[in-house]
Order: structure tokens, then sequence, then C-alpha cells
């Protein structure tokens, strides 16, 4: 509750009067009372010069009575752990708070509604809710819709009129509109940070299925995580230099990662109305119909290319120690060279090749070289039955037929040899022949964005494995799993542009522990919100409700005091009406 000023006018007249704002259970909305009039303020001002002043004095005399009257409440109700218990609710979760501001900054709120009431009546519940609901909790607490649905009444807003129907419906809707969802999101991010939009970065992975059954998208194929049995779909993904998603596609669970990255870069070219973009991609990626399908369709390129594929002649020049174009001493220690190749990497290619040598990634080859090498012996030993049984590209790759033989194995020492020359290089092909090579270099190893892209999704999101099973809910999942990875790598970006020294793994930790009880008043039934802490510390407590706070400020919520009522906190936090406080 608060006490305001309101005028209202009347035929060109002004008449005041104190009102006061009270939360409305039923409606989830607030109402006012009238508590004094001054009627005509014209007349007043003539009786009373000192009339503003002495009205706005009472205002601020009132609300300060009430905060006094709230603080006794608390004192005299909450004055032992055994009298809370009593009086408590329940116990919500207020992070959720974080990431509906975000869902809003993104205007999502008001696209979902639109496309509800666009339905023609084949939405009939909230499908903003719904949706956010479950991208929210994909983050906060990634689990089966069941349990998401499960935990609904466990957060500081009212998600109780979501049936679990509700919930899978949501997934099918979501499927059917993911395109638009996309642009909307792409569209929306324009006013919350300034997207470079002319570089993107491309990389595939698979998800798997607790399940054996193909279908017209889930398949067998090459698992990215040595998932030989069960069924998987295939997703690329597109990222810009933030690591914030720009688009995404599924494919069939059995597709080449070759053929994915022309449909989504062109994609995204179009729709954008862009006339250059520079698509950054791993060797995995590299092939000569892929590179030649985009200079094609006019993108440049910065690709990672493997040594071994080369040419002989242009493999030779790239390995020789001998004509480098810099070399550069990092930290006083560390030795980094480059050169550029000016020769094409394919007949029908018009790029060059810029290599790249550095003493601390020779260390780091040789170690991770020697131990694989290592390994290999290993398996040797263990017999026939351990080397078949084993991954071909593992450590396998170094064992080898011995000639004339069907099944007699030996170390390959030809390719280690091999490897060992090629420790320290990384080379990579781009069609752009203007930039200098350490921009583009840089720009290759900002690849990480999308490999962190794709550890959160199977870590922090837990994408897979996929426990649904039709098609369009699949494909619904993984809009789910879009948006909640839009928001929280947005989260992040947000957290490094205030300077905050927080991982996003941290974030998420903070936001789960941010939890509030729920009391009631014995005879009033005036419900507050109590702030909890985590531990009977009080340094503790007062240090990780601090972080709470600078982690909501961040989006836009003022600070909350230990107790709130209903009104307070729906005002400090600044939610649409969609998001209603649960009680």
């Amino acid at each position: 509750m608060s006490f305001r000023l309101k005028v209202t006018k009347n035929k060109g007249r002004e008449y005041a009067a104190i009102v006061e704002n009270v939360y409305n259970p039923v409606t989830h909305g607030s109402s006012s009372r009238t508590v004094r009039t001054y009627g005509d303020l014209a007349k007043a001002r003539l009786l009373n010069p000192l009339i503003d002043q002495e009205i706005e004095h009472e205002v601020a005399r009132l609300n300060a009575d009430q905060d006094v009257a709230r603080k006794a409440w608390v004192d005299r109700h909450l004055q032992s752990l055994s009298t809370y218990n009593q009086l408590a609710i329940k116990q919500v979760n207020y992070g959720i708070v974080f990431y509906r501001k975000i869902w809003e900054s993104l205007k999502l709120h008001t696209w979902f509604d639109r496309a509800r009431r666009n339905s023609r009546g084949s939405i009939t519940y909230d499908l903003d809710l719904a949706a956010f609901l479950l991208a929210s909790m994909r983050i906060l607490r990634p689990m089966s819709k069941i349990k998401t649905f499960a935990a609904r009444d466990e957060l500081l807003f009212d998600f109780t009129d979501l049936s679990l129907d509700n919930i899978y419906q949501c997934l099918d809707a979501l499927a059917a509109r993911k395109k638009t969802i996309v642009a909307t999101v792409n569209h929306n991010l324009d006013d919350v940070y300034e997207r470079v939009k002319t570089i993107a970065f491309y990389d595939v992975t698979t998800f798997y299925f607790e399940s054996f059954d193909s279908d017209e998208l889930r398949a067998r194929g090459m698992s990215k995580e040595h998932k030989t049995n069960e069924v998987q779909v295939v997703l690329g993904l597109l990222v810009d230099g933030e690591g914030i998603p720009i688009d995404y596609e599924l494919f069939k669970g059995n597709t080449s990662e070759m053929n994915t990255i022309v449909e989504v870069v062109n994609s995204y070219k179009v729709q954008n109305n862009l006339d250059k973009v520079t698509v950054v991609a791993d060797r995995g990626l590299n092939s000569r119909l892929n590179l030649k399908s985009l200079a094609d369709l006019n993108f440049d390129y910065i690709v990672a290319q493997s040594i071994e594929r080369l040419p002989a002649a242009i493999r030779k020049q790239a390995l020789s120690q001998d004509n480098w174009d810099s070399i550069h001493v990092v930290d006083e220690e560390e030795v980094f060279k480059v050169k550029i190749i000016e020769q094409n990497s394919a007949p029908e290619l018009d790029n060059r090749i810029i290599v790249t040598w550095s003493a601390k990634r020779q260390a780091h080859d040789l170690k991770v070289l020697n131990e694989q090498y290592s390994k290999s012996l290993e398996l040797l030993s263990q017999g026939n039955g351990a080397i078949n049984a084993s991954f071909k590209h593992g450590t396998r790759q170094f064992l080898k037929l011995k000639k004339g033989t069907k099944n007699d194995y030996v170390p390959n020492e030809d390719l280690y040899k091999k490897r060992v020359e090629w420790a320290g290089f990384y080379a990579l092909v781009s069609s752009d022949k203007h930039a200098d090579a350490m921009t583009i270099y840089r720009n290759l190893r900002r690849l990480w964005h999308i490999e962190e892209c794709f550890r959160v999704m199977k870590t922090n999101l837990n994408a897979r494995p996929v426990y649904v099973w039709t098609t369009k809910r699949i494909r619904g999942h993984f809009v789910v799993c879009y948006l909640a990875l839009v928001m929280e790598r947005l989260a992040y970006w947000k957290i490094r542009q205030a300077a905050i020294d927080m991982s996003n793994h941290q974030l998420i930790e903070i936001l789960n522990r941010a939890n509030m009880g729920i009391l009631e008043q014995d005879k009033t039934k005036k419900v507050l919100y109590m702030r909890q802490g985590i531990s009977a510390n009080e340094e503790k407590n007062t240090d990780h409700l601090s972080k709470i706070d600078q982690v909501l400020s961040i989006v836009g919520v003022q600070q909350l005091g230990a107790v709130e009522d209903s009104l307070g906190l729906a005002r400090k936090i600044k939610t649409s009406s969609n998001a209603k406080l649960i009680i």
C-alpha cells in the first residue's frame, strides 16, 4: 500500500485528493480509495498559498507512518523462528525476476500476447507465461516438462492457471512460429545493444535422445558425444561477436555438418537485407563446395584449414620456419609468428592462406600428442579386442595394421612424426584480401563464443538428452533452448558491461538462491514478502542479498527491502501485468 496525490479535472477546474493504492488479491492488480479531499485547487490556493507544500508533506507523512506500522507489524510477528513458520504460506524464488526483465526488454511478452490473440481461439491459455516459464526454468532449474510444471508454484510469478497440457501445447505453438520468434528477438535486440551484423560465427553440434527409433528428424549419425546407438538431431548455430545467438536450424541426425552452413547463413543475410557478411567457421565446415557456395552468394569467409589437406607444395611452405611476415613477442616470453601465403587453397577458390605458429601452442600440442600416443601403446598392449572396440579417431589413430596382415597392429610412427612436425602451427583460409592477417586470425579465434554456447546448452541448460518424441515438440523444445540461450548470453553480456566479476554459473547460482517467504497476517490476511538469507551467519546473508540487489539493479529493479507488501514489490520490479505476483 502507498499514498499519493491525485488531481482530476472537471469542466476546466482541478480537484485534489490523497488516495491510497491497495493491492487487490482477486484481480492481482491495484485499486485505490480516497483518504482526504481538498476540493477545488484554485480556491484552496487562494485561501492557503502553501496548500501544495502541505499536501506534499501530508502524503510523505502518511507513507512514513505506513512504513513504521509495517516495521512494527514485522517486528511483532517475526520475533522467533517458530512464529515465522506459523505465518509463512510458502517460499518462492524471486531470482526469476531477472530473466523476466530481460524477456520484456526483448518485447517477447507483447509478441506472444499478440500471437495468442491472432490464433483465432486456437490458443486459449497464456502463451506468454507458458513460453517464459519454459525458457526461464531451462536456465534456473533445467528439468523435464512435467517437473517444470510441478515447480511452477515455487516461483514469484503466478503460473497456476497453466495446465500440463498447456505446457506441451506451447511447444507446438513455438515450433510453428520458430522463424518469426527468431526474427522478433533479432529485431528487438537492436534496442538492447549495438550488434555488429557484418560478421557471424557458425558451428554445428549434435543432441542425442534416450531412444533408438528413427523418424523424419531423428536418426543415427556422427555423434559429437560418441553416442553411436542413440538417435540424434544436428543443430547448426549462428552467433554474433558477443556470443549471442542470431539463428539456428535443426537437421536430420544423419546430416553431414558440411551440408548445413550455406542454408543457415544465407537465410540470415537475406532476412536482414545485408550486402556483405563475413562468415567464420571451424575446419569441419571447410569444403571446396561450401567455400565456393559462400563466395557465389557474396559472402566473405574465414575458415580454419587442416594443414594435412593443403596441397603438398603449399604445406611445405606453411611448415617452413622461414619467410615469416611478422614475429611477435607476447609477455616477454611467448613467440608468435604469422605468414601469408598468397595462393588459393583450391584451384576454384579465390582466397589466401594464413599460417601462425606459437611456442605456447607447440608445447600444448606436444603434450596432448604424447598423451594420445602413450594411450595408443597402452591400447596395443591390451590386445586386438580392445583395439577393435575403440574409436578409430581417438588413440587408435596411432595404430595401424602391419603390412601383409589383417589383424596385427603396430604403432603408426609416421603419423606421430608428422604430428610432431605440425605442433604449434595453425592455418586458416580467408577470402578477404584486404584485412591484415592478425585481424583475420583474431576473428577466427572468437569462435570460442560459439563453443561456449554449445557448452552452456549441454550443461547449464541440459538441452540433452531430449525427452520429447514428436517432430513438432522436438522443434518446440529447441525453440525453448534458443530463447533460454539468448537470455543467458544476454544476461552474461550485461554482467560484463556492468564490470561485475561474476561467471554465468555464479549468476545462475545466486538467482537460484534468491528466495522469499510469503507471510500472511492472522486477522487482516495482509500478505507480505520477506527476503530470506542462506545462512545463520549475518555477514554471509548480507553479502548474499547485496549480490542479488547488484544483479537485479542491472535490469532496472529497485533495491528491495527486507519485507515488501504486494503493491510495493510490484512497483519495484516493474514487470508487465501478465507477470502477476503469486500469493
